[in-house]
């Protein structure tokens, strides 16, 4: 009874700590792709749901390169998408943003009690309580626990078809093929949502064929799950490249810079993101007396982690050194090594050291690392330009809803998003725009671009914040 009090008061503190600013705007860190994600399921509302034909605000060249008046949003699959429809469906008192931030945060929740689970069953309950606890307090798993974004399904997804796969490895008969097959659905789910979930299966596929080899499954059983699992993803790239004007370029991805391995690769992830952001300096203790410890009855499974985030940075050189939020699909990995490494360092005061000091040292790290992380991160809940959710409001009022707006945001798709309206993030060539059906333009900027057209076409409002011009005479 004890146990589950402490479990549920961990999420009941999750949840409370996911609510902080709960209803901002989309215009706070990484605003531009929460944008892009939430007009897809803004799109679902207003359109109806199109899971094979996603679309979105944005009718610029900038992201695949080529024009895309049809606003295609040919990506992940869109299930998060779905799931944040079904979210607002269920509440619309919420707003399209709010409930996209809800939808991450219930399924953090869930993730949460599936590390719990898995931690406990590798580790007992201590370390799988410990590996929740950091999970739910890390500020950089707090921040990306509740934006609008993909990531948060992925990771309930392969957390969750990894926890199967254990169930099935205790199982027998019908139960076994069950639980099986249920992980492999969940696998396909994760590598739709976000293909990266391939790097954090390494565990998976220890249990498979250690399974396989004891005659536990057949090969048959390995082959099916292997289908299941990948073909569902091979399928959907197939059917994005009948779309090519909405698949972003994804070159830059892997090392277009030529980054890999270089000291910048190394300052980036391991000093910056997972050092400084992630574990507040303090925590690398935890982390390195977690990598160092001698495995138990969960074998090599948190090892097999540690490689697959090690492969992950190597091969994504580009993105996770680009953009802090690749690194959010590591934090339920990492949070099992820093419960690792904590129990270890309390353990010390069963025999030779203090056990006051042992236990006020942990206390210390366990408190600094926080509030340092806090330090670094507090500032992503910012709101740093609020004319753009004031003029996007204002557009939205004066506009018919089938206008296309140009909303210049240096090509960041967060003002366009606020207008409600599609178009393009990006000014320049306006005539040329106007041609492909451009009706308004919106600025927060009173620079030389908007004088000029503020001269040449029909003024509707101007302030101090922003201008909206009709694009007429």
């Amino acid at each position: 009874m004890i146990k589950k009090i402490l479990v549920l008061g961990l999420l009941i503190l999750a949840l409370f700590l996911r609510l902080y600013k709960i209803d901002n705007p989309i215009a706070d860190w990484h605003s531009f792709r929460q944008a892009d994600t939430a007009s897809v399921s803004r799109n679902f509302i207003d359109k109806g749901v199109n899971l094979l034909v996603p679309t979105y605000h944005d009718n610029s060249n900038i992201q695949s390169g080529k024009d895309n008046p049809n606003g295609y949003r040919m990506v992940e699959f869109p299930l998060y998408n779905y799931l944040h429809y079904l979210v607002y469906q269920a509440h619309p008192a919420w707003g399209v943003d709010m409930a996209g931030r809800l939808t991450s945060v219930f399924l953090s929740l869930i993730s949460i009690y599936l590390v719990f689970l898995i931690g406990e069953k590798l580790s007992g309950f201590f370390v799988g309580w410990l590996a929740a606890l950091f999970m739910s307090v890390l500020p950089f798993s707090i921040y990306y626990s509740r934006v609008i974004l993909p990531e948060p399904l992925m990771i309930v997804s392969v957390l969750a078809s990894y926890w199967y796969l254990i169930k099935m490895s205790e199982s027998q008969g019908f139960k076994k093929r069950f639980f099986l097959f249920l992980s492999s659905v969940l696998f396909a789910l994760a590598i739709l949502v976000k293909p990266f979930a391939v790097f954090f299966a390494l565990p998976h596929a220890a249990i498979i064929f250690r399974s396989w080899a004891k005659g536990e499954i057949a090969a048959l059983d390995v082959i099916i799950f292997s289908i299941f699992g990948l073909y569902p993803f091979i399928w959907w790239r197939k059917h994005i490249l009948n779309y090519p004007q909405g698949v972003p370029a994804s070159d830059w991805l892997l090392n277009s810079t030529g980054i890999r391995f270089r000291p910048a690769w190394f300052r980036w992830l391991f000093g910056e993101r997972l050092g400084k952001l992630i574990l507040g300096l303090y925590g690398t203790g935890f982390l390195t007396l977690g990598l160092i410890a001698k495995p138990k009855d969960e074998g090599i499974s948190y090892w097999l982690w540690a490689i697959g985030i090690l492969l992950y940075f190597s091969i994504v050189a580009g993105g996770n050194v680009q953009h802090d939020y690749y690194q959010a699909i590591i934090i339920p990995f990492i949070c099992f090594f820093l419960a690792k490494g904590a129990a270890l360092m309390l353990s010390l005061s069963q025999t030779t050291y203090s056990r006051f000091l042992t236990i006020l040292m942990t206390i210390t790290i366990f408190v600094s690392m926080l509030s340092l992380s806090w330090y670094e991160v507090k500032g992503w809940y910012q709101v740093n330009n609020w004319p753009i959710v004031e003029a996007g409001k204002e557009v939205d009022r004066l506009t018919p809803k089938d206008a296309k707006v140009i909303a210049p945001y240096n090509g960041d798709t967060a003002f366009l998003y606020q207008t409600h309206r599609a178009g393009w993030p990006i000014g320049y060539d306006i005539e040329d725009k106007m041609l492909k059906g451009a009706t308004y333009y919106v600025s927060v900027s009173y620079d030389d671009e908007a004088r000029t057209l503020e001269k040449k076409y029909t003024l509707v409002e101007k302030n101090d914040r922003f201008i909206i011009i009709k694009l007429s005479k």
